[in-house]
């Protein structure tokens, strides 16, 4: 039952890291589109690794001044508003600017300045291939992940009270999960 308990584990994972949007699942990256324009266009799946929702785009000087230390370090500019594709026209029918919006693969920008760089920031689902296995819930609250790839199996095997008594465990082992990864500071 090897393979049964391997993909048990892959699918607790993922369940696990889905059911929330955790600050501990966001990355961040510059990206640098391959021309500067006004509207951009790119495949989010090829940009993002293991991609699963945006959580933040925004335009960037990469030779600009921060503000802060004075130096020509980089300087991060506005956010693109995330829209759904409907709403992107205004009410007089005008694009509006400096904005994002994803139709099937492709992340579209269109931008009041010619863009070439961005900061990005997206939630990334855990990396569970059979090669390289990473979740910080399966680091910070392991019994989230195993009892409910038990209560997976048990489910598999027919056994459903066995089940639900791992599902009442993968309950209270959640709530650790949301206490640890809603928020990046602790109180």
């Amino acid at each position: 039952m090897v393979a049964e308990i391997t993909s048990a584990v892959k699918a607790a994972t993922l369940r696990n890291h889905q059911r929330d949007y955790f600050a501990r699942d966001i990355a961040e990256a510059q990206i640098i589109l391959p021309s500067k324009d006004f509207y951009q266009q790119f495949d989010i799946y090829a940009t993002f690794p293991r991609f699963r929702a945006i959580k933040w785009l925004r335009k960037y000087d990469p030779v600009g001044q921060d503000p802060l230390s004075l130096a020509n370090t980089g300087a991060a500019g506005v956010f693109f508003k995330i829209l759904d594709p409907d709403n992107v026209i205004d009410g007089y029918g005008i694009h509006k600017p400096n904005i994002a919006y994803i139709a099937g693969r492709n992340l579209n920008l269109r931008s009041d300045t010619a863009l070439q760089f961005l900061l990005a920031g997206w939630y990334q689902n855990p990396l569970i291939l059979s090669t390289n296995y990473s979740s910080w819930i399966a680091e910070q609250c392991p019994y989230a992940i195993i009892f409910d790839a038990v209560s997976l199996i048990f489910q598999t095997l027919g056994f459903q009270d066995q089940s639900r008594k791992y599902d009442a465990l993968c309950a209270e082992q959640f709530h650790m999960v949301t206490m640890t990864g809603l928020d990046a500071k602790g109180y």
